[in-house]
């Protein structure tokens, strides 16, 4: 009698829906880089100086509440084709841009310091990444990047570059990018 009791107070105690595979596993976080137009005063308008997360935007929000989530997700991105329709262009001056774009640029705004000039991480820099820019505009820099090694090369640059350092990252508030924690 005793062994019943306790078999039925364990299968009350059961929650009454079963939990599923997804809900037990936290989901990768997901950014609709489509819409990341930074919007200021009701008005799209395109970033001219500084870093993407310097201006106001809804998804760049996400992506810095996401923290270090946010890098593997933008890193996977890298290779999607697609053209962004805005009305702007997100970069001032930058002749349309792919998906893939918006998240090498966003990733590489992420590990610059507040100068506009320091990477945070030994060799997240542009011409560390595409190689040597010289005159060239920046687009042209990544688009001759992916026309000669394709994007899953640069896919796989910052795949080694997180497996280095992501344990080491964390989000500084104050100069508003990924930085390595002191050893």
């Amino acid at each position: 009698m005793r062994r019943a009791w306790t078999a039925a107070l364990f299968i009350l105690s059961l929650p009454s829906a079963p939990l599923s595979a997804q809900s037990a596993v936290r989901s990768r976080p997901r950014f609709d880089l489509s819409q990341i137009g930074f919007v200021l005063d009701g008005k799209q308008i395109c970033e001219d100086k500084g870093r993407l997360q310097d201006y106001p935007s809804k998804v760049m929000d996400q992506i810095i509440a996401a923290g270090p989530e946010a890098i593997p997700v933008l890193t996977g991105m890298i290779a999607d084709t697609r053209m962004v329709k805005t009305s702007e262009p997100i970069i001032c001056y930058w002749p349309g841009m792919a998906i893939g774009d918006i998240a090498f640029c966003i990733l590489s705004d992420l590990f610059t310091d507040a100068t506009y000039v320091k990477t945070t991480i030994p060799g997240a820099g542009w011409d560390d990444l595409l190689g040597p820019a010289g005159s060239r505009p920046a687009w042209d820099q990544l688009h001759d990047f992916i026309k000669k090694r394709g994007r899953s090369a640069l896919q796989t640059k910052w795949r080694k570059l997180w497996h280095t350092y992501g344990p080491q990252v964390y989000w500084d508030a104050k100069e508003r990018c990924f930085r390595l924690k002191d050893k």
